[in-house]
């Protein structure tokens, strides 16, 4: 059969493309802009099913509101690899659900695998090696480059065989149970960024915790700038100015174009002419008005002597289990899960009830909360 892929740019080839794909298992993967646009976009779709590889072009007005049925169609699988992100779009921007997931990351994970990269898992299990020179490209361009389309098909062509071989690891595990409950809270997953905007993302420059409020007060201004200059641009932040770049413009704090020159962690355009401009008055603007407070450091759960010697000893006894089930510690449980039933099981109250909690993971822990109890 021709595996040459097909290129998707009109709502109705996507409709008769779909009825060639049958019933079966769905491979799916999305490219997006995130690397070239303030405001990333779905800009091509790739799925692999029945033989065929599809292409589908968001950009050209397809309408993938077709898939929502396919993708929502819980006695359908749908394989992705790390789906976080692209459930996420997929809902953002056109209202789509995925139902019948298998992850294969999630699945890698569970297994005990520590490359969980989709070209990890692809060499090691199938023996394929995937090129990834594409990985940041700008998937808006067109017409797409061949190479371009090879490497994305790539991504889900490999998808079902993978997924095969990491169900039957699973399997032999006694794990299956604990993936499908991942892929069934994964599939729940939304779009939330844009419901609650940051009262203070410049918070959220590395480095910003280590600053005073002064220079704090500086970063916020500056933080404003490279925002705006970014969204009037329609590129990333960082490519306007990395975060090291505010965060040493915001400590030396230049008061001239000339003092700029010295700084070497911010672009050429930032030092010369007219665009050094807006950085000098933010740090001006910053240096003038009133210093933001110190952001309080997060109380932590886990504060008395016995909650602290509590959780040491639930530590160990995680990092045990995790080391015996061939896993992650952090899968079996987080810092912050630990945390609270270190202090919940101090106080003698119910431990378990934490929502983020899954059942195979109360289950591992119910072992090693009834062995410190005992210790």
């Amino acid at each position: 059969m021709d595996r040459r892929p097909r290129w998707i740019d009109t709502t109705e080839a996507l409709a008769a493309a779909l009825e060639d794909t049958g019933g079966g298992e769905l491979a799916v993967d999305l490219e997006a802009d995130s690397f070239h646009r303030y405001r990333e976009r779905v800009c091509l779709v790739q799925i692999s099913a029945a033989g065929r590889d599809l292409l589908i072009d968001p950009l050209a007005g397809v309408d993938l509101g077709v898939l929502a049925v396919a993708l929502g169609d819980r006695s359908r699988r749908k394989l992705l690899h790390g789906a976080d992100y692209d459930l996420r779009l997929l809902d953002r921007d056109h209202g789509l659900e995925v139902h019948g997931l298998f992850d294969t990351m999630i699945a890698a994970r569970l297994a005990g695998e520590t490359a969980f990269g989709l070209a990890a898992l692809i060499d090691r299990h199938l023996g394929v090696r995937l090129d990834k020179a594409h990985q940041r490209a700008d998937w808006a361009v067109r017409p797409l480059p061949p190479a371009m389309a090879s490497y994305a098909v790539e991504d889900t062509r490999h998808l079902a065989a993978l997924a095969g071989r990491l169900e039957e690891r699973l399997a032999e595990l006694g794990r299956l149970a604990w993936a499908e409950e991942e892929f069934r809270r994964l599939e729940a997953v939304r779009w939330t960024a844009d419901a609650v905007p940051d009262p203070s993302p410049y918070l959220r420059v590395k480095g910003a915790a280590r600053l005073d409020p002064r220079t704090l007060t500086v970063l916020r201004e500056l933080h404003a700038v490279r925002d705006r200059l970014a969204r009037e641009r329609d590129v990333p932040p960082f490519r306007v100015a990395s975060d090291a770049g505010l965060i040493e413009l915001a400590t030396r704090r230049p008061g001239r174009r000339e003092d700029l020159a010295g700084i070497g962690s911010i672009p050429r355009a930032l030092k010369a002419g007219r665009g050094a401009g807006p950085w000098l008055e933010a740090i001006a603007r910053g240096v003038r008005c009133p210093p933001v407070p110190k952001p309080e450091r997060r109380r932590r759960d886990v504060a008395t002597p016995d909650e602290r010697r509590r959780l040491e000893r639930l530590a160990r006894g995680r990092d045990a289990r995790a080391t015996a089930l061939g896993l992650e510690p952090s899968l079996v449980a987080s810092r912050r899960v630990l945390e609270g039933i270190a202090r919940r099981v101090v106080h003698r109250e119910p431990w378990d009830d934490d929502p983020d909690l899954r059942r195979w993971q109360r289950a591992i822990l119910a072992e090693i909360v009834g062995s410190d109890a005992h210790a």
